[in-house]
């Protein structure tokens, strides 16, 4: 398990200054929260001790898991793809002990991201849950990435993320999932899992030098309207009804909170009700404090087990077996375009590169910095080897790079280029032809140049696909004098984004054609 050592850290233990005063990273997870699941919880340790669930130990479980990419109401504000993959390769070596792997399952409608939901009321806020709902992949762990996660908090601090039993999914502040050794998503899917914080009942009143009977804590947890809350002694006598209801975590008051250093060696002298000192374990995953190397119990990873394989999570079982778990990136993986050429023509632009073995994906990037983060940035999730650009700007240095993954195996390193676009157009008019469009377009069934021409000419008229692949073309055709309606042959070809292009000695023109059916 890799350390920890990102400023921000766990959804509930980062810091941060804001206007000159520290605010505190939190979980969302209340405690009402938690005690949605309390009988979920319950039964689960019994399954685990009973063995149900948790005997295949041994046998690598893969578990789907999707991402809603979020943005305001004008699209702006999306997280990166490349940030989440980072992520996944975080998640996965967070749930190693477990012997579960998370993979991206796409969405039937919305692809391998959702990049669909543009709503402030989502980004800001959660209050549109009926798109959300409209949204949630049916057979995947959700996670919803937004600006603004928002709860009934009642903790201080600033919310990271959180976990709601009732709609069943997650949602985390996107600051959260970057994939530099971010505990965030590993906690908020432990609650997902049934598991509470190892600190239950002292969310919103962390036991410190500024509770009344400090050191010793009292023999209940602050009031709570679920009811009584014993604090976990440490000779284990309520382990089974305290805190997390786990014996193999030791009692932690949430003393995290306040703990400033990120050394993970907690050493203050609080005291449990019966005057033992308490040694909280500071390095587990459902604790508050920061700086550690993070681990699940072997109790929590039984619980986990158990959650993932019990009937009322029947809807993650699927067959999905990774096409490598591993992918290893060749060095010379750019085929063109990849040490400072100039393009023939700065909106037509054809970058390629090599196909890569346990490949089903391929993420490329492009912007006018190294940093890949103007306003410029394009990102494209594509199965091809090749993508067609045709809204660059004139003379202007391009940095792109592709990183190979699959659904699983999302570690693997990009490679990187760059081009200047030169100043030439590859859109040289026809003098004869006054004006085109394609009607309809989008393309359903049946696609027409519409045209009018001031004279006779003839010009090859062609449909690429959006690798820069001609996959029609109509050699000496004719245009006559007036308006005109040519048919285009688009059957057979799939949906997605084509240009049409006429071109003749005296030059070309090229549209852009969406086929929709």
């Amino acid at each position: 398990m890799k350390k920890i050592s990102a400023v921000l850290t766990f959804c509930f233990a980062a810091s941060f200054l804001a206007q000159g005063q520290e605010i505190r990273g939190v979980c969302g997870m209340t405690v009402a929260d938690q005690a949605e699941y309390t009988a979920r919880l319950q039964e689960n340790i019994a399954r685990a001790e009973r063995g149900d669930g948790v005997a295949e130990r041994g046998a690598i479980q893969y578990v789907p898991i999707h991402f809603h990419l979020v943005g305001n109401a004008d699209g702006s504000g999306k997280h990166r793809e490349r940030l989440v993959l980072d992520q996944l390769c975080d998640l996965n070596e967070a749930y190693a002990s477990t012997e579960m792997r998370f993979y991206l399952k796409p969405h039937p409608t919305h692809g391998l991201f959702d990049k669909s939901i543009n709503n402030t009321n989502v980004y800001l806020n959660q209050t549109n849950a009926i798109l959300m709902q409209n949204r949630k992949h049916q057979n995947a762990i959700n996670v919803f990435v937004v600006q603004e996660p928002a709860t009934s908090n009642d903790q201080p601090g600033q919310t990271l993320g959180y976990y709601t039993s009732f709609y069943d999914w997650l949602v985390i502040r996107k600051s959260e999932i970057n994939g530099t050794g971010n505990g965030t998503l590993a906690h908020e899917a432990g609650h997902f899992f049934s598991l509470r914080h190892t600190h239950y009942g002292w969310e919103s009143e962390p036991f410190d030098a500024s509770s009344p009977t400090w050191p010793t804590a009292p023999a209940n947890s602050p009031p709570s309207p679920y009811g009584i809350i014993p604090t976990e002694r440490v000779n284990g006598t309520n382990c089974t009804t305290a805190a997390d209801l786990l014996c193999d975590t030791p009692p932690d008051y949430n003393f995290g909170f306040g703990w400033p250093d990120d050394n993970c060696n907690y050493n203050l002298p609080a005291k449990d009700p019966l005057g033992a000192q308490v040694n909280p374990m500071e390095n587990n995953f459902m604790g508050y404090f920061i700086g550690c190397d993070y681990v699940f119990t072997p109790m929590q990873q039984n619980v986990i087990l158990a959650d993932r394989n019990a009937a009322y999570r029947n809807y993650l079982d699927n067959n999905f077996v990774p096409a490598a778990t591993e992918i290893t990136t060749p060095l010379d993986l750019l085929v063109g375009l990849v040490s400072g050429d100039t393009t023939q023509y700065f909106d037509e632009v054809l970058l390629q590169w090599q196909s890569v073995s346990g490949a089903t994906y391929y993420l490329l990037e492009i912007d006018v910095t190294s940093s890949y983060s103007t306003s410029s940035y394009q990102s494209f999730v594509l199965t091809s080897t090749s993508q067609l650009l045709t809204d660059l700007q004139e003379n202007r240095r391009y940095y792109w790079r592709v990183r190979p993954f699959n659904e699983y195996a999302t570690c693997a390193a990009a490679r990187s280029g760059t081009f200047v676009t030169s100043k030439i157009s590859d859109t040289h008019d026809i003098k004869a032809l006054s004006a085109w469009q394609i009607a309809p377009n989008p393309v359903s069934n049946t696609a027409r140049i519409i045209f009018s021409a001031a004279n006779n000419f003839e010009a090859a008229v062609s449909i690429i696909d959006a690798t820069g692949r001609r996959v029609r073309t109509l050699n000496n055709t004719v245009f006559p004098v007036g308006e005109t309606t040519l048919e285009l042959p688009v059957e057979g070809l799939a949906n997605g984004l084509y240009f049409v292009a006429i071109e003749n000695e005296e030059g070309r023109t090229v549209r852009k054609m969406t086929i929709m059916r």
